[in-house]
């Protein structure tokens, strides 16, 4: 799944920068000290460094759906999970940098999710949201050690539904309940008679008919 975002990724940042391949790499791999002196031409670095559950985009519940025999099938709700990617430019000169994250940056803020046609045959009934992390999310100090040192970098936050759950049929919705209430037996009154319940679907609504079983009388008052 991963892999096709990161495609979906590149495509849409090719067309939508632009980032021509003739004259712009794009890398997803680890940018630290020794990839970087290995660059010879302008390079994109996505990297991706961090994921989790979309806090904002959490929900917990059932999706229901009518399959195309008109069987009802329900499955538990879809987790949308964040991908985070730490973006950054590399080329001779620090203004050709700042250049690229430029059109990098105005890019992704006319954008908020990868149009369907970047998405790929893998992707095409999802929606990728795309956005700027926000400060509080930015990457650890440890991250930056980790590179070879902070640099000039856009903090990029994905969220793409994962399809983890499969659909299962429903079972139809009950159309008669019966029940049985039996009250508490006393000293004085050892036999005390139960009530019947039946529960019954009756145009749409529930009706609850109840009576009393055999049995001496209930006392009035």
């Amino acid at each position: 799944m991963i892999e096709h975002v990161d495609r979906a990724l590149e495509r849409f940042l090719r067309v939508a920068t632009p980032l021509p391949e003739s004259s712009v790499a794009v890398s997803f791999e680890v940018p630290d000290r020794a990839w970087g002196a290995a660059r010879t031409r302008p390079t994109v670095n996505v990297f991706l460094f961090e994921m989790f559950r979309s806090p904002q985009l959490m929900r917990t519940g059932m999706e229901r759906r009518v399959d195309e025999n008109g069987t009802r099938q329900k499955r538990p709700d879809t987790p949308v999970v964040d991908l985070h990617y730490l973006v950054t430019a590399w080329a001779a000169e620090p203004r050709d940098e700042h250049q690229l994250l430029g059109a990098l940056l105005s890019c992704v803020l006319a954008h908020n999710q990868i149009p369907a046609e970047h998405l790929g045959p893998e992707l095409a009934d999802r929606r990728c949201r795309l956005r700027l992390a926000p400060f509080e999310m930015r990457p650890p100090g440890e991250l930056w050690s980790a590179l070879g040192g902070p640099r000039a970098a856009i903090q990029l936050l994905m969220s793409i539904p994962f399809e983890v759950f499969a659909w299962r049929d429903e079972a139809p919705p009950a159309e008669v309940l019966h029940a049985q209430v039996a009250g508490m037996p006393t000293a004085a009154d050892p036999e005390v008679p139960g009530v019947s319940l039946t529960r019954r679907r009756v145009a749409g609504g529930v009706v609850l008919e109840g009576q009393r079983g055999s049995g001496p009388p209930a006392p009035e008052g």
